[in-house]
């Protein structure tokens, strides 16, 4: 460090015209203990590290460090320090980071198939798709193809939309693919059956849509809100849920503190909704009293472990028609496969060192999160270091909360900013995080 200093307070600090601002400086503030950097790129180590600090690879000792967000020059930031991700946060000696950018939208959970084959193409012929209660057929005439087969199971709106199966030919199957994304069990619209053709299921014919994987089957696990309200939704601490849910929250009236229901700020008013108002001044006052997740929380989702729920969503895999090892769970895969490499030295941040975000984990990403200039510590650095977590940026969580459905943040296009469940056959961006 360029200049180390002392003040009493504040004010003296402010007045010390001496300090040379063109230099790294690190102050201390006696009176309330702030610690204050100046300067350019100034390096610290973990203790020191907070929000919005860019995590660096020191190549000349091999080490991790950060620079302080507040003094970053990311174009002049030495060659021998090497961006490896941000912080968003702390867990006691922990710092937590998150990825300098989002990975591609993956599926939670794998889509359940099944193959179609045994088609006389050069004749022509007939089959009939059982699919959950109804039957579906078919006629195809001599010189048919797979193409033509498929595209003829596609065109039909109940097959594709109400029971969401899709069907792929594969010459190098010989077959048609069917694959249905739907959190509908296989005993609902996944429930299919064949005639006229070749119905093959996988050897461990299991749908991972509709199967929990960290949680006991059959069972629903919540979030808890500030007013004690378990629900599968709880608002993230951004202005962005304010400004949904003042204009997309319920008519409601009469509700009482305590209730999951959320109103809308055009009913936040002695008459329609007397008890809110006379337990909170404003209408933001009573979303964030009553509506955020409770943090920290010992209840539901915010128990579970983004490390250790990756680990175990990453190892499962199968093998599909092809022969091919394919995630069941591509999301958690993806997470765990993202790594930061230097060439010829060992980082720690390697693949297998990140996993995809805990609901808890998402939650602090989100909070004080701003998507504009000039932006909040994490996302200021991100800007020039990587990609800012977006408005609709919808990351994915390793929390289950039931058969059906895990947790994100925003939902459908709706960029609410709360943790919410979503059904796990859906597709979200991936954002990875680690602890250092």
């Amino acid at each position: 460090m360029s200049q180390i200093n002392k003040y009493p307070n504040r004010a003296a600090y402010e007045a010390d015209a001496s300090r040379l601002k063109t230099r790294s400086a690190v102050s201390y503030v006696e009176n309330d203990g702030e610690v204050i950097y100046d300067g350019v790129n100034v390096v610290v180590g973990r203790d020191a590290a907070d929000a919005g600090d860019l995590a660096v690879f020191d190549k000349t000792d091999s080490t991790l460090k950060f620079v302080k967000g507040a003094t970053l020059l990311y174009d002049q930031l030495p060659p021998e320090l090497v961006p490896m991700a941000v912080v968003y946060g702390r867990r006691g000696d922990k710092v937590r980071i998150v990825a300098l950018r989002h990975l591609d939208f993956y599926k939670w959970a794998v889509a359940y198939e099944v193959k179609l084959s045994g088609f006389d193409l050069s004749s022509g012929g007939s089959f009939t798709l059982h699919i959950y209660t109804s039957d579906f057929e078919f006629t195809y005439p001599a010189g048919a193809t797979l193409a033509s087969i498929a595209a003829q199971i596609n065109a039909n709106s109940d097959i594709t939309n109400t029971y969401s199966w899709k069907a792929t030919a594969s010459d190098e199957l010989n077959a048609i693919v069917m694959e249905c994304n739907a959190w509908s069990t296989t005993e609902g619209h996944k429930k299919i059956s064949a005639s006229g053709c070749t119905l093959t299921k996988h050897a461990e014919d299991v749908d991972y849509q509709t199967t929990t994987a960290i949680i006991p089957q059959n069972t629903t696990v919540n979030v808890r809100r500030r007013n004690g309200a378990d629900s599968q939704l709880a608002g993230c601490d951004n202005e962005v849920f304010l400004e949904y849910y003042r204009e997309n929250g319920t008519t409601g009236t009469d509700i009482l503190p305590g209730s999951s229901t959320i109103i809308r700020e055009s009913v936040f008013t002695e008459a329609d909704n007397p008890a809110l108002v006379a337990a909170y001044a404003t209408y933001r006052d009573y979303l964030f009293g009553e509506h955020l997740a409770q943090y920290p929380s010992a209840y539901g989702a915010f128990l579970q472990d983004g490390k250790s729920n990756t680990a175990i969503l990453a190892r499962k895999t199968r093998t599909d028609f092809y022969g091919k090892t394919v995630p069941c769970y591509p999301a958690a895969a993806a997470a765990a496969a993202y790594g930061m490499q230097v060439a010829g030295m060992t980082t720690g941040l390697e693949a297998g060192a990140w996993w995809l975000p805990s609901a808890e984990e998402l939650w602090l990403m989100a909070k004080g999160l701003l998507f504009v200039q000039p932006y909040d510590p994490v996302n200021r650095t991100l800007s020039v270091s990587g990609k800012v977590i977006a408005k609709a940026d919808y990351m994915s969580s390793s929390s289950e909360r039931s058969n059906l459905y895990y947790y994100k943040v925003n939902k459908y296009g709706n960029t609410s900013w709360a943790i919410d469940n979503q059904p796990k056959p859906s597709s979200c961006i991936v954002r990875p995080v680690s602890e250092i």
